[in-house]
């Protein structure tokens, strides 16, 4: 035959295949598969999107760039070329005047297009004044006015519409500040903060050349006009430039929406895994029931080449329009998704973008391809011989290599869902060998039962004879079940355990407002107020300010180019003293402190800063303080967990090296909105107390959290829907035997209610035996995810070894009944039809 016949040919065949059940399901299983790449994708890169766009509020812009030099114009420049909004700031420490007071502040001066994201939060009064009115502005100050903090006001002693000198240039305080657009960085710096236009800096005479500054760039846009501008500006940066994004410039959003994002690529991987589970099944039962044919096109002068492109072909013609046909609905079906959430959701999601679509369609493509390319490989190695006698091919050695690129295809999957590459690695090959374990220990399993079956009730001992009469087709089953109910189980840990855990640390109660600057003789006083309030507050740390100058007697400058420098040496930092760990940190390596502690003057340092300073335990470590130099030594490393919204501290002393320098404590508290007129005799009473609000960063991160949940309760109902489709192929697979065995007892007599108690002991011995597997995997892996990757404490999971083996019970028998719901109701002579 030439090759167009051999085409044709196929198309015949694959049009009379669709008659078939096998064929049937396994486009069914493709569909399946794109459909749920494609709605979750869809869905998940919507969210996601909004996610960062909603986070990027918070640092006024998609994208920022920092220096502290002078950056190019050239960024700006180019940015706008490409449609993207600028903005640029400048800032600077400096003294502002007024009645007769000095106060040190930290400027920032913006433009008149500032904030690009985000709002300002401005007020025309004082905070807690009963006339004080709120407002989010989207503008900067105007020419000659500035909106200044109220800690700022109250160290003037001036209020609105009074005038302040900074520099050269007098102001009028148009507004008082209660929070700037841009929250990146700190938020417990010791000097208030004051917003003024960019068209005012020159006349204060402040910025000269050698001064202390820093400088700013904000960009926003559309996707690809960032991306292109990132590729392009990355080579430009000097030294000193940091390009920084949402999960980049603030620890406590960026952790929530890496962690948000985590969980959703999560869900969207365990839907494809089960999908692909699906795939592989019914290929290898329609490559099963396709030997004959095979033997039958030998036999008609077919070569062993053209029978195996003509399944080729057949099998493309099932990809192709499983996967378009699925790909579609699931983006169609992804908008119906959005609207059942839609009074949830924001209502400024992003747009929806064909790319998802593109890459769901030609991963389940590709992904059913190469799975099932090695069964169906085995056809052109059938002999014709076969139409006489009916043994098996045997396994082609090339079928074993479309086995492991299907695995790569899949980590690849996996890295573009989760761009994790531990996740990746950790579900994908973790999952293909538990299906090689759930194998081998189901076998095992099987075998020691049937030693001991007569300790078991008569239904299980059918139901174990059952299962060991076919052992090959009872290992498939018992594997693919624990593989669904452990993919099931993760998802409702993900939705349970894991957001319970990360909402447990910004609960209602949060602390909603910072006190520093409290000073040692009225920190007693100051605790009594709010213990006298009814307040939920946190300890009290002290706080020394101090900078770190030398590791290991060599100069931090000599280390560290300024320009490379971590910015925890370019700062003095706060540094408190502590005889315990605080309950949400842990040590990462080292010990707590000793008795020996105070002479060695001991330290312990944050995990991540002793990594980017390349610290090893025992170092020598000198500190500036006040004027004097400590040499200290490192005894341990702390994991600290900064997006718990309490004062965290990257050096801890040990009780009684520093405490007799000059020193301030620092303590959170909530406070609820309607007691904040209470702040005002806070402030009369303790006047060198700076309080801050931290009121909206708390409500953004609980948005971007309540959407996440939300997300992820929908990608669970689509997670099980993708389970019962693996599910029923897994039941369809053997449904042959079950019409064999069927026929035969029909034929001899035995009744329907018979039968069906036979099915029905198979089924719950095969529900206990799954579930015993995956309450063993399902715990193994939540081990790993809690310890290894989400850094979470981990313990049994005692009601899902009740709910495991419920609901395989439940759904195996109502599946299972729903299967074989022909082999129950057809006649012995439909059964040996349907079995000739």
């Amino acid at each position: 035959m030439k090759h167009h016949q051999v085409f044709l040919l196929a198309c015949k065949h694959w049009l009379n295949d669709l008659r078939s059940s096998e064929k049937r399901l396994l486009i069914a299983a493709t569909l399946l598969a794109a459909l749920s790449m494609s709605m979750i994708s869809s869905f998940s890169d919507r969210l996601s999107r909004t996610m960062e766009y909603r986070a990027s509020e918070l640092i006024a812009g998609d994208l920022t760039v920092f220096s502290t030099r002078a950056l190019s114009d050239e960024y700006i420049q180019y940015a706008q070329s490409l449609g993207l909004n600028t903005s640029t700031a400048l800032g600077f420490s400096t003294m502002a005047y007024a009645n007769e007071q000095l106060q040190l502040i930290r400027v920032r001066s913006v433009e008149d297009n500032y904030p690009l994201k985000g709002f300002n939060q401005v007020a025309n009064g004082f905070y807690a004044q009963a006339s004080t009115e709120t407002q989010l502005v989207k503008l900067a100050p105007a020419l000659g006015k500035v909106w200044a903090e109220e800690r700022i006001l109250q160290k003037l002693n001036a209020k609105l519409g009074d005038t302040i000198e900074i520099g050269n240039a007098e102001f009028v305080v148009d507004k008082v500040l209660q929070q700037d657009a841009d929250r990146s960085g700190s938020l417990f710096s010791p000097f208030g903060r004051l917003l003024m236009n960019y068209g005012d800096v020159a006349k204060t005479g402040v910025v000269n050349e050698g001064s202390r500054i820093w400088y700013k760039q904000y960009y926003t846009g559309s996707e690809d006009a960032l991306a292109q501008f990132v590729s392009w500006l990355k080579p430009q940066l000097n030294k000193a430039d940091k390009l920084a994004g949402v999960e980049d410039s603030q620890n406590n959003v960026g952790n929530a929406l890496k962690k948000a994002q985590q969980y959703l690529s999560l869900a969207s991987l365990i839907s494809v895994l089960l999908a692909a589970v699906a795939i592989a099944l019914c290929a290898k039962r329609y490559s099963e029931r396709h030997y004959n044919t095979a033997a039958l096109l030998r036999c008609l002068g077919a070569s062993s080449a053209q029978v195996r492109n003509i399944f080729i072909y057949k099998l493309l013609f099932t990809a192709i329009l499983g996967a378009v046909i699925g790909a579609i609905l699931g983006f169609v079906l992804h908008f119906a998704l959005l609207e059942t959430v839609a009074d949830i959701l924001p209502k400024d999601l992003m747009p929806a973008r064909i790319l998802p679509v593109l890459i769901s369609l030609v991963c389940a493509a590709l992904v059913l391809m190469l799975v099932a390319l090695a069964p169906i490989l085995n056809l052109n190695q059938v002999s014709p011989v076969r139409v006489l006698r009916r043994e098996l091919a045997p396994q082609s050695v090339k079928a074993n290599v479309f086995f492991v690129l299907a695995v790569v295809i899949m980590l690849a999957l996996a890295f573009l869902l989760s761009g994790s590459i531990i996740l990746s690695v950790v579900f994908v090959v973790g999952l293909a060998m538990l299906l090689l374990v759930y194998g081998v220990l189901s076998s095992v399993l099987l075998k020691g039962l049937m030693k001991i079956q007569g300790f078991f009730p008569s239904f299980i001992q059918v139901g174990l004879s059952q299962l060991d009469r076919h052992q090959y087709y009872a290992r498939s089953q018992v594997a693919a079940f624990a593989f669904i109910f452990t993919s099931v189980a993760l998802i409702w840990l993900v939705r349970g355990d894991l957001f319970d855990d990360w909402q447990k640390q910004v609960p209602a109660d949060t602390p909603n407002h910072f006190a520093i600057n409290i000073l040692p003789d009225k920190k007693d006083e100051f605790a009594r107020s709010l213990l006298e309030k009814g307040l939920a507050a946190s300890d009290f740390y002290p706080m020394v300010r101090g900078r770190l100058t030398h590791i290991n007697n060599v100069n931090v400058d000599d280390l560290y180019p300024e320009d490379d420098a971590p910015n925890a040496l370019k700062r003095e930092l706060n540094l408190t003293w502590s005889a315990q760990l605080t309950k949400d940190e842990t040590l990462s390596e080292g010990t707590w402190f000793d008795e020996q502690s105070i002479t060695e003057n001991a330290i312990s340092i944050e995990s991540e800063l002793a990594r980017r300073l390349k610290l090893s335990l025992g170092d020598n470590i000198t500190f500036n303080i006040a004027g004097s130099d400590i040499v200290t030594k490192v005894k341990n490393f702390r994991n600290v967990k900064w997006e718990n919204f309490r004062p965290n501290f990257y050096v801890v002393f040990a009780d009684g090296v520093i405490n007799d320098f000059h020193h301030t404590y620092i303590n959170s508290f909530y406070l609820p909105a309607t007691e904040s007129r209470w702040l005002i005799d806070m402030n009369q009473q303790f006047k060198a107390v700076t309080i801050i609000e931290i009121d909206q960063i708390l409500k953004q991160v609980r948005e971007i959290l309540t959407q996440t949940s939300v997300a992820v309760e929908a990608i669970l109902a689509l997670v099980l829907i993708c389970a019962m489709v693996l599910m029923f192929a897994t039941l369809l697979s053997t449904l042959s035997l079950r019409k064999h065995e069927a026929a035969l007892f029909r034929t001899f007599g035995a009744s329907k209610k018979m039968i069906r108690a036979r099915i029905r002991s198979e089924y719950v011995t095969l529900a206990l035996v799954a579930s015993v597997l995956a309450i063993a995997s399902f715990e193994s892996i939540s081990f790993a995810l809690y310890v290894f990757i989400f850094d979470v404490s981990w313990l049994p999971h005692w009601s899902l070894w009740v709910g495991i083996p419920t609901l395989a019970l439940i759904s195996i028998l109502v599946s299972g009944f729903w299967a074989n719901r022909d082999v129950l109701n057809a006649s012995p002579r439909q059964l040996l039809q349907d079995i000739s």
